[in-house]
């Protein structure tokens, strides 16, 4: 792995790279010494067998994963540290320890005995030419000369690395102090972040070489594990491409929810209700009935959801394999089990906003408070299912866009969710148009001429003629049984109109009561011009 094409990769995936350089810094400060506490948490699982295996000096996935990450901030910070002449922070530390060698203080006649002549030697001899290798320079080139100056071996040095990183994030975090405070606390020494940073990389070194792991590899997995969530050319997986097309999954449909009583409401697809009834399964409202949409988020973003695809109707049963394994019961128990722990860290995460405004709280509004470790719980989760095949970033939209639609439906309490495979994406948007071959519950018609003063638009009105949808309107009234209506009523009322005649019609107050009252689930409604006027019929009907 080229340190080179790390330090690019670094860049591209910093998400924090266009913010002023004093806020990246202090990002990158936290960030790094987050991650060398979980170093020292994962070799502490090791020093301690925590982890359940007798050999201290074993390397697992966590402590290479976690490397990686401490190694990622250091790129970052060297960035925002360096905006105008960007410095390798391994030639920085090499020249640093060139010139503690060559000191003819007594510290420096210490430190040469300790790591003895021969690697003394060796170390001077290898560092004539590594400058010369920047352009091509491996994390190999750097850790194989690094750990000859190593002081200490095995167990201790482990021990000592843990100490002094963290010795490192202290004074890393001197810079974000006041002047007030850095006079007071003088314990620790004002430096460069290129030295900081330097003897940072060289106790991951030290870290790597002791537990047998090669930078290299290192880097190359942090890449993977970062790519899984910052980039985003992977190409859209379609987990059932190779299947008849009445077993996949529509590329673009619409799914509509509509609200049929207290703590209950409805899917359908096609004109067709899309699953049983659904309520909260709780003690409170909490709008988790309205929780399928995030079903829905999943076959957007990730195309999986072994729920949807019984309800629709389109398992795989072309494969018994695939039917039994990826659109089964327990397939279906995972998903619902991922939702629920999705929502459940959205409401931990959305706690401390909690307000009593009586409004529901907006779960997930920072698509940054979706942290890499629960993306990871989530993963590890669905392994052993196709999904597990898709990246951290596909997840995260699925859970940022399937949320914002969540939050709609949770205040309209009705809406249709756009969806789109291809183009990895889930809309919401208020209007519901049911071709609904239901029931008729009501009927009611309207006469409205075109000078009649209350003709006004209605907020939430969609169409070029408003004496047109004010005998609609009207009609809608009179087949919920509002013959004669005040004002009022006629203001909670809004229609909007689609070029092919069918209509939306959003109601609240006793109108809502009444259209609840009935079950009733759409609206169809004519209208025809006679000379000065607008005749309208309604009818409202239920699939009940």
């Amino acid at each position: 792995m080229r340190v080179s094409e790390y330090d690019i990769f670094v860049q591209d995936t910093d998400q924090f790279s266009h913010l002023a350089v004093s806020e990246r810094q202090e990002i990158a400060i936290y960030g790094l010494a987050s991650e060398i506490g979980s170093v020292a948490s994962a070799i502490k699982k090791k020093l301690l067998k925590e982890d359940g295996t007798s050999t201290w000096n074993t390397p697992n996935a966590e402590i290479r994963e976690e490397l990686g990450d401490v190694m990622w901030y250091c790129f970052a910070l060297a960035r925002a540290a360096n905006t105008t002449k960007p410095i390798n922070i391994f030639i920085h530390d090499i020249e640093n320890l060139k010139a503690e060698l060559a000191a003819g203080d007594s510290r420096s006649e210490q430190i040469r005995g300790v790591i003895g002549p021969e690697n003394h030697q060796a170390f001077l001899y290898a560092a004539k030419s590594f400058r010369r290798r920047t352009r091509d320079m491996s994390f190999q080139d750097y850790q194989s000369i690094a750990y000859l100056t190593a002081r200490t071996k095995e167990r201790v040095l482990v021990e000592v690395c843990i100490a002094v990183l963290y010795q490192l994030s202290a004074e890393l975090f001197r810079v974000l102090l006041p002047d007030i405070e850095r006079q007071l606390n003088k314990s620790l020494k004002d430096r460069s972040f290129n030295d900081i940073l330097g003897e940072v990389a060289w106790h991951l070194a030290a870290l790597a070489s002791i537990y047998g792991l090669d930078l290299d590899e290192v880097a190359q997995l942090n890449i993977e594990k970062v790519s899984y969530r910052r980039n985003k050319s992977h190409p859209v997986i379609k987990h059932d491409l190779q299947f008849p097309n009445d077993q996949q999954f529509p590329r673009k449909f619409e799914v509509v929810f509509v609200t049929v009583g207290n703590g209950k409401a409805r899917m359908y697809f096609e004109g067709r209700r899309l699953g049983d009834q659904l309520t909260d399964n709780a003690y409170n409202d909490d709008g988790y009935r309205f929780h399928d949409v995030m079903h829905l988020a999943n076959i957007a973003h990730l195309g999986w959801s072994p729920v949807i695809r019984g309800l629709m109707g389109r398992k795989r049963k072309s494969d018994p394999m695939i039917d039994e394994v990826e659109d089964g019961a327990r397939a279906k128990i995972v998903e619902e089990a991922v939702i629920k722990a999705i929502h459940s860290e959205g409401e931990r995460l959305a706690a401390p906003n909690y307000t009593l405004t009586g409004e529901p709280i907006r779960l997930f509004s920072n698509r940054d408070d979706i942290s890499f470790k629960f993306l990871k719980f989530i993963q590890s989760l669905v392994i052993g299912l196709e999904v597990s095949k898709n990246r951290f970033w596909e997840r995260e939209n699925a859970i940022v866009e399937g949320y914002e639609a969540y939050h709609r439906l949770r205040l309209e309490g009705r809406g249709t969710v756009v969806l789109d495979l291809d183009g990895r994406s889930l809309k919401y948007h208020p209007h519901v148009f049911i071709p609904l071959a239901g029931r008729v519950v009501g009927f009611g018609t309207a006469c409205v001429k075109k000078t009649d003063t209350d003709s006004h638009f209605i907020p939430g009105d969609e169409g070029s003629d408003p004496q047109r949808l004010n005998a609609k309107r009207r009609a809608v009234l009179a087949s919920l049984g509002f013959g004669a209506p005040t004002m009022d009523e006629l203001s909670s009322v809004s229609i909007i109109e689609r070029a092919d005649g069918e209509i939306s019609v959003r109601v609240t107050g006793p109108v809502r009561d009444a259209m609840l009252d009935k079950k009733i689930m759409a609206f169809r409604a004519t209208a025809l011009e006679l000379d000065d006027h607008w005749i309208c019929n309604a009818l409202a009907l239920s699939d009940e």
